[in-house]
């Protein structure tokens, strides 16, 4: 049984018809407009006759279904009137009866338009709309078409041709969110630029609601003329995001019901995946292109590559986080002593020598685990072949998540440094003897003057033949030995000469730079000039740049693990007229006040015993010196250490 509203007040014998039909059978209350009794009650089925509908409004069937969107709605015309009933059916009525009423057939079209209510659908594709179907093959269609222009012309046109519209346009949204139209021939363009208007201001208030737009502009302009009189707009919308917007248009008044709403929308979620698929398939076929083309590059540079990795003259080898070593180059190789193709997927334990270092093998899994690079160092004593005078850097390899997969272990060969180091230090200790000769021999040489210089007189003063004369004669022949050897000790702590040309102190400073700036950048330490001053001077080139070396070291040393920023500062400013000061300063651990007081002795140092011999400063005092120059040196420790060197333009040639 149903409720059921009948609005048709010249038929007589509906009730009648209708009653074993219904448990409920109403008429409109008197003076109650048909909307508004709507609105108080729940009807399922209205029975209309066409000259009550037309009395409604403009657009009568829409204002029905924003009543009652559940209604069924049966007009009731006579046979003249069976034209404009049939353009109803277009509009979202159900089914109409003509006059005069056969009972069979009032029965049977109730019957039909509640069975369609009982469907899953708001509204029955079958009430008139029969050309839509043909939106089902589209469907299936557009989700098989992966090539966005194909579906671009497919869209638009079976949209068009299901709703019989004459104006079809579909707009897609780019990466910034906004609007454009999509090319498609097929789609007419409205000439009238009111409607051009209208339409944009319709399609981006769908896109911005995401809302379903059915509007009618009136009926102010004769059927079949150029002005759009209906329009649908549905936005095209996955997963919340906004794909595009379909418009259709029509010079038909009330051209698109609710089943070409709801059928339109259905037509529109397919269109949404259909060209998100087509734009990941075009993105694919993108990728596909630009990966054969970077394909053909590495394959084509994979020989250099690969001369490149062979040609590096420390071992090298590459292991994953098992140590399995996945690359070695050919150095590593005649290491291991095998072929580099027969050692790869082996396990680095098992390598020759490498199964024998415990420390280094340590190193590495604290590199994989840590992701920190580290350096490792053989004792200088060391008897294992492959560990002996090596020097082990060690360098994790991060995925995209930052975690250590892979490590790179170069092996340095440091025998040369060793020597190097260690003929540094020989003449190091050389130097401070020869200092410390130097010393011991002024302090004895003025003392001797004296000896000999009585000896001398006693000799003037006493007979040849006399015991007194032979024992001074004895003191003189000493002392002329110990004048000797005197004049050795100061001839060797002066051995080295200085030779002063006029040179760039900026160009000094930049020469010591180039041979410190690897470990100041392996350091990360930030390097700032500020040469104010670029002058030129007399000076010894080598040793000048010896003193830059030492403070440069020593800085690198005072930040080294110390500052979380670690910073170097090189400054060049006029001191006075004929002068000129260089200032080094670090923001390392400073110096404390005591330990100022001994910074310029040789064998003294601030750092760890057994690292450092405690000469640097000490010579680059005493170069300073010899460039008739000053060294000064102010700290906080924690803040910053400034070393100021004071220099003249001027100097004698060789000294």
């Amino acid at each position: 049984m149903v409720c059921l509203l009948i609005a048709a007040p010249q038929v007589e014998n509906l009730k009648k018809l209708t009653q074993p039909l219904v448990d409920l059978l109403a008429e409109p209350e008197p003076n109650v407009p048909l909307l508004e009794h709507l609105s108080a009650s729940h009807y399922e089925v209205l029975l209309i006759d066409l000259d009550t509908l037309s009395q409604i409004s403009t657009t009568p069937v829409d204002d029905l279904r924003a009543v009652a969107p559940h209604l069924s709605i049966i007009l009731v015309a006579s046979l003249e009137q069976r034209s404009t009933a049939v353009q109803y059916l277009a509009c979202g009525v159900d089914d109409y009866l003509l006059l005069p009423l056969d009972t069979v057939e009032v029965k049977v079209k109730i019957e039909r338009v509640l069975e369609g209510q009982s469907s899953k659908s708001p509204v029955n594709p079958e009430s008139g709309l029969g050309s839509l179907h043909r939106l089902d093959a589209a469907m299936q269609e557009i989700i098989q078409t992966l090539e966005l222009d194909a579906l671009l012309q497919i869209i638009p046109t079976e949209a068009r041709n299901a709703t019989q519209a004459e104006l079809a346009k579909l707009f897609l949204t780019d990466q910034n969110g906004s609007l454009s139209e999509a090319p498609s021939p097929t789609a007419a363009k409205a000439t009238a630029p009111h409607d051009r208007a209208m339409l944009t201001a319709l399609v981006e208030q769908a896109a911005l609601d995401q809302e379903v737009i059915n509007r009618q502009l009136g009926d102010d302009q004769p059927p079949g003329g150029s002005a759009l009189r209906s329009i649908l707009v549905n936005p095209i919308v996955s997963r919340k995001k906004l794909i595009g917007v379909l418009a259709l248009g029509s010079h038909r008044l009330a051209a698109f019901s609710g089943a070409h709403v709801y059928w339109l929308s259905v037509f529109c979620s397919q269109v949404a995946i259909a060209i998100e698929n087509a734009y990941l398939f075009q993105n694919l076929s993108g990728a596909y292109i630009n990966l054969a083309q970077s394909r053909e590059k590495i394959l084509q540079s994979r020989n250099t590559l690969q001369v490149i990795f062979d040609g590096i003259s420390d071992a090298l080898s590459i292991l994953d986080q098992d140590l399995t070593v996945v690359m070695l180059n050919r150095v590593e190789a005649e290491r291991q002593g095998a072929d580099a193709q027969s050692l790869i997927g082996r396990s680095y334990l098992e390598l020759a020598g490498s199964k024998n270092a415990p420390q280094l093998i340590e190193q590495i899994k604290a590199v994989l685990h840590s992701g920190k690079e580290t350096t490792w160092i053989s004792a200088k004593d060391e008897s294992n072949p492959y560990l002996k005078d090596q020097e082990f850097r060690i360098y994790p390899i991060h995925n995209r998540l930052a975690q250590s997969e892979r490590v790179v272990v170069f092996a340095h060969d440091i025998s040369e440094r060793r020597r190097w180091q260690a003929s540094l230090f020989r003449s190091a200790n050389l130097a401070a003897v020869g200092q410390l000769a130097g010393s011991v021999a002024h302090q004895i040489n003025n003392p001797l003057t004296v000896t000999m210089t009585n000896s001398q007189l006693i000799l003037l003063d006493t007979e040849p033949r006399s015991e007194t004369y032979e024992l001074a004669a004895g003191i003189l022949k000493a002392g002329e030995r110990i004048q000797n050897i005197i004049t050795n000790l100061l001839g060797f702590s002066n051995q080295e000469r200085y030779f002063f040309v006029q040179t760039d102190l900026v160009e000094t400073i930049e020469g010591a730079l180039a041979l410190v700036i690897r470990s100041l950048k392996k350091a990360h330490i930030e390097i700032i000039k500020d040469y104010q001053v670029q002058p030129q001077l007399s000076a010894s080139v080598s040793h000048l740049k010896l003193v830059w070396v030492n403070l440069l070291l020593n800085a690198r040393d005072a930040v080294n693990q110390y500052a979380q920023t670690p910073r170097i500062t090189i400054a060049t400013r006029p001191f006075s007229e004929r002068e000129v000061t260089v200032e080094i300063t670090d923001n390392g651990m400073g110096i404390s006040e005591q330990e100022l007081e001994h910074l310029f002795r040789p064998f003294f140092s601030t750092k760890p015993i057994g690292t450092a011999l405690g000469l640097g400063l000490y010579a680059a005092h005493a170069i300073v010196e010899h460039h008739r120059g000053q060294i000064r040196v102010s700290s906080q420790p924690g803040v910053a250490t400034t070393f100021e060197v004071i220099l003249p333009l001027d100097n004698p040639r060789d000294l």
